[in-house]
Parts: C-alpha cells; sequence; structure tokens
C-alpha cells in the first residue's frame, strides 16, 4: 500500500496541507473523510473477523494489515486538521 504521509519540501518535517479556503483545501477536507470511512470500516471488519469461528490466520492477518495502514492514515489527517486548527487560531 501507499504510504499517505507526505512531507513539504520547506523541510519543516510537518505532514504536509492545503491553505484554508482553497480548491485543494476543499478537496482535502473531502479526502479526509473518505479515509476516516475507509478506517471506521476497517475497524469494523476486524472486529466481525475476531469473533468469527470460521476465520482463518491468513483472513486476519490481511484484515489486520488494512487496519494499520487505515490508522496510520487516520493519525495522519488528524496530525493536518490540528496544523490548519493552530494555524486558525
Amino acid at each position: 500500500m501507499q504510504q499517505l504521509r507526505r512531507m513539504p519540501a520547506d523541510g519543516s518535517g510537518k505532514a504536509a496541507f492545503c491553505q484554508p479556503g482553497g480548491l485543494m483545501a476543499v478537496r482535502a477536507t473531502a479526502m479526509e473523510g473518505q479515509v476516516l470511512e475507509v478506517a471506521r470500516e476497517d475497524v469494523a471488519r476486524v472486529g466481525a473477523l475476531a469473533v468469527d469461528k470460521d476465520v482463518t490466520k491468513a483472513e486476519l492477518t490481511a484484515a489486520l494489515l488494512y487496519l494499520c495502514h487505515s490508522t496510520l492514515a487516520a493519525v495522519d489527517v488528524a496530525a493536518c486538521r490540528a496544523e490548519r486548527l493552530e494555524q486558525e487560531d
């Protein structure tokens, strides 16, 4: 899976984000919503598999890997949103 963390060219080390009010900011917000929805679905999938007595180790491992990736993406969303909130203050 592609890693979602992007570092800006300014060397600040912070996750990249878009300036508020622009077209890219609107698109970024929509994409963030999608990232969070995928994470929510992955949590539900792992929860369902964890209580399924017929689940295989391979199925559960694959679901856990997807959950790890979507969790990291959700953390990036939270970091970017926090940066935007800091700028608004």
